[in-house]
C-alpha cells in the first residue's frame, strides 16, 4: 500500500504565511512563531471501517525548526499499523468459497507449501481476514529565501513496509510580485518503488487456481505543480494550482481478483486483476480563505481526470468558528464523487475472452463519498494547542447489483462507513 507524499513544505509556508491576514490570532500566533523557532507538532490518528473491515492507528510526529531568515527545517515520521478484513475483489456467492491468503505459496495443502485458506459463506463479500500490515515512513524538508522576492525548497520522502517500499524527492520555487500580494510557484518530482508482495506478485490476468507468481516489480512516478496564490482582500486569500503526475511500471494490485461468471451468473473460477503500466492524472485544485471577523471559512473544489478514464469531483468546506479564550470549533464537509475506470467491471464473464486489462477494486468504481466531521481545539498556555477531530466517512457505489439470476438479491458491491477520530498537540519552544 502506498504512501503518498504530503503537499510541498514550500506551498504549504505559502498558504500558512497568507492565513495570518485573515484573523488577529493568526496573525498573534505568526508573531509568536518569530520569537519560538522550534515548533513540534505531534498527533494520534483512528481510522475504523464497518463490518469488521481495515481498522488503522496512525502517530505521527513533526518538528520544524526556524534558523532565522526564513529558512526553515522540517522533519515528520510516521507508523501505520493496519489490520481487520479486506475485499479481495470476488463476488458474493451463492455457494462457499474458499482463498488463500496472500502469504500462501499454494491452493492446495502440500509438503513444502504454506497455505493458509479461509472460507466466505454464502451471500457474504469475501473478505481476507488475515490482513496486518505496518509501515514507516519520514520526511524532512528545507526552505530558504533566495534574495528578496524568491523562495526555494526541497527535501525526500521514505517509507517502507513488508510488501512496499519507497522513496522520492521534490523540489520547489516560488516567486513573490505586487507588493508580496501574489505568489507564483512551481514544483517537481519523482518517486521511485518496489513491490514485493506476500507470496510473490502475481502474474496479471493469469488463473487464480494456477497461482501464478513471479518476483518484485517496480514504478516510478514522476510529477509537476504549477499554481499562483493571491491575496484578493485582507480578509481573503485565493490559491489556484494544476497538477501533473505520470506513474510508470507495475501498477496492479497484486491482491485483488475478479470472480469468472456462467451466464446464470455462477461462479466458475477467478483471476487475478491486469492494469495498464502507465497512468497519467491531470488535477485542478482552487481554494479561498476568507475570514469574517475572527470567523475563517475554508471552501475547496478539485477536478481531477486521469487516462484509465476516472474523472473527479471534490468540494471541501471548513469553517472555524473563535469561541474567545482560546478555544475554536471546526465543523467540516466534503463531497466527492468520481466514474469508473475504463477497464472496471464486478465480475468476467465466462462466455467471452478475458479483457486485456481488468479490474473489480472498488477504489476504480464510479462512488460517490461523504464526509461530515468536527474538531474542538483549545490553546494551551501561550504556545501550545490541543485539538480533537471527530468525522464519519460514507462510500456509496453506483453498481451494486446484477442481473444474473444467481446474483439477484445480493449486495455485489456494499456501501463502506468509516469513523475517523484524530487527537493533536502543538507546542512552540
Amino acid at each position: 500500500m502506498q504512501l503518498k507524499r504530503p503537499p510541498s513544505t514550500l506551498h504549504l509556508g505559502l498558504m500558512a504565511a497568507s492565513c495570518a491576514l485573515l484573523s488577529p490570532t493568526a496573525r498573534a500566533q505568526a508573531a509568536n512563531s518569530v520569537e519560538q523557532p522550534f515548533e513540534l507538532d505531534s498527533a494520534l490518528l483512528y481510522y475504523k471501517e464497518n463490518s469488521g473491515r481495515v481498522q488503522t492507528i496512525e502517530p505521527v510526529v513533526s518538528l520544524k525548526k526556524d534558523f532565522g531568515d526564513q529558512r526553515i527545517l522540517g522533519g515528520t515520521f510516521t507508523v501505520d499499523s493496519l489490520s481487520g478484513a479486506t475485499p479481495n475483489g470476488a463476488l458474493p456467492s451463492r455457494k462457499p468459497q474458499t482463498f488463500a491468503s496472500p502469504s500462501s505459496t499454494s491452493l492446495i495443502p502440500q509438503p513444502g507449501k504454506k497455505t493458509t485458506l479461509y472460507t466466505i459463506v454464502p451471500g457474504n463479500l469475501p473478505q481476507d481476514p488475515h490482513f496486518k500490515e505496518q509501515r514507516f515512513a519520514g520526511d524532512a524538508d528545507w526552505s530558504q529565501p533566495l534574495g528578496l522576492d524568491n523562495t526555494l525548497s526541497f527535501g525526500g520522502h521514505a517509507s517502507t513496509e513488508h510488501d512496499f517500499d519507497s522513496l522520492s524527492v521534490h523540489t520547489d520555487y516560488s516567486r513573490d510580485f505586487n507588493e508580496k500580494n501574489t505568489t507564483l510557484s512551481a514544483g517537481v518530482s519523482e518517486e521511485y518503488d518496489q513491490i514485493h508482495a506476500h507470496g510473490g506478485n502475481p502474474v496479471p490476468g493469469s488463473d487464480y487456481e494456477l497461482y501464478e507468481h513471479e518476483g518484485g516489480q517496480t514504478k516510478t512516478v514522476s510529477g509537476a505543480l504549477i499554481g499562483v496564490t493571491q491575496i484578493m482582500a485582507r480578509n481573503w486569500l485565493m490559491d489556484l494550482n494544476y497538477t501533473y503526475d505520470h506513474s510508470e511500471g507495475y501498477l496492479t494490485d497484486p491482491y485483488r481478483i475478479l470472480s469468472v461468471l456462467d451466464p446464470l451468473g455462477s461462479v466458475t473460477g477467478y483471476r487475478y486483476e491486469n492494469r495498464p503500466d502507465s497512468r497519467g492524472r491531470l488535477g485542478l485544485y482552487w481554494v479561498n480563505k476568507v475570514a469574517f471577523g475572527t470567523t475563517v471559512l475554508d471552501v475547496s473544489y478539485r477536478r481531477g481526470k486521469d487516462s484509465w478514464g476516472i474523472g473527479s469531483d471534490t468540494v471541501d468546506a471548513h469553517l472555524r468558528i473563535d469561541l474567545g479564550r482560546g478555544v475554536y470549533l471546526e465543523p467540516h464537509l466534503r463531497w466527492y464523487h468520481q466514474s469508473a475506470a475504463d477497464f472496471y467491471d464486478l465480475y468476467l464473464s465466462a462466455a467471452t475472452p478475458a479483457p486485456q486489462f481488468m479490474s473489480a477494486d472498488p477504489r476504480l468504481a464510479a462512488f460517490i463519498g461523504t464526509t461530515a466531521g468536527l474538531k474542538l481545539g483549545v490553546t494551551i498556555g501561550r504556545y501550545g494547542e490541543m485539538s480533537l477531530r471527530l468525522e464519519e466517512y460514507e462510500q456509496r457505489p453506483s453498481d451494486q447489483s446484477s442481473a444474473l439470476p444467481q446474483l439477484q438479491g445480493l449486495n455485489l458491491n456494499p456501501n463502506l462507513t468509516a469513523t475517523i477520530a484524530q487527537l493533536s498537540w502543538r507546542l512552540q519552544f
